[in-house]
């Protein structure tokens, strides 16, 4: 029902919902009101020391109440605590508010080299031409962040 409501007809069928990957049911999370869910993320493992996040979405009039961002921190302190230092995300041109929220939370839209690897380490060079970096007709955007381990004292 959130992903209904927050990606229309973008909606990921049940199926999305229950693949099994790396890491998913450690690192995702979800938002609770009154015992009822208002957001969720949901994140994979790939490699040792990355994580992606699939799916990140709050209701609508539960938006800008730190709600995101929150979910959003508590994966990373799970990544940090598994060793995972960098975290990738996928989205649409014009998806400009989540845009400008995960650029507000430190992520960086990858161009050039490190967009090639990308794509080539989650295979998906059959489908390049989806990235907006790399083509004038992509619609897709690719944000990372590094996270920095903290060490213990």
């Amino acid at each position: 029902m959130i992903d209904r409501k927050t990606f229309f007809a973008s909606a990921w069928i049940q199926r999305n919902f229950e693949c099994v990957l790396l890491g998913k049911f450690e690192l995702s999370r979800i938002a609770l009101h009154q015992r009822r869910p208002i957001g969720f993320l949901i994140a994979s493992r790939y490699g040792r020391r990355h994580a992606h996040i699939h799916r990140l979405a709050v209701l609508s009039r539960f938006r800008r109440e730190g709600i995101g961002a929150k979910l959003l921190k508590r994966f990373e302190d799970a990544c940090l605590s598994a060793g995972i230092t960098e975290i990738t995300l996928e989205s649409l041109d014009d998806r400009v508010d989540a845009n400008n929220f995960y650029e507000r939370m430190g992520f960086m839209r990858t161009s050039g080299e490190r967009l090639l690897r990308y794509l080539k380490r989650k295979k998906k060079t059959e489908i390049a031409q989806r990235y907006s970096e790399i083509s004038p007709l992509g619609n897709v955007r690719v944000y990372s962040k590094n996270l920095t381990l903290k060490l213990q004292g």
